[in-house]
């Protein structure tokens, strides 16, 4: 069970960096075919993420299939850096968690196996 959590935490996350790596010509593609149930706001992070301006975000949003004005909009308030240190910031926080709790894992697996020796 704490196995299947942590690899779905961790293909969360290398999916995120997939993303953030992808040039942004190819980001609306490749963010609609490897996050099938992603949103606009799923894609402002990302874009956010990957430091894109305003303008860049907008037409990124516009193309992914929103009005041009909620495209600006959405642009406008997604795209301060506190947000995106704000996000850094809790990745960073999980990753942490879940190292500490994988290595509690790995010793309750430890003491287990000791237990049947």
């Amino acid at each position: 069970m704490y196995t299947k959590m942590v690899t779905k935490q961790f293909a969360k996350s290398e999916l995120l960096l997939k993303l953030v790596g992808t040039p942004p010509e190819l980001l609306i593609d490749v963010f609609k075919a490897q996050w099938s149930g992603g949103t606009a706001a799923n894609l402002q992070t990302v874009m956010n993420l990957k430091g894109m301006n305003r303008k860049e975000q907008t037409a990124m949003l516009e193309s992914f299939g929103l009005d041009s004005e909620t495209a600006q909009r959405g642009a406008a308030v997604g795209s301060t850096s506190s947000t995106v240190t704000e996000h850094v910031q809790i990745l960073q926080e999980k990753g942490n968690d879940v190292a500490a709790n994988l290595s509690q894992m790995r010793q309750k697996v430890d003491d287990f196996r000791k237990a049947f020796r």
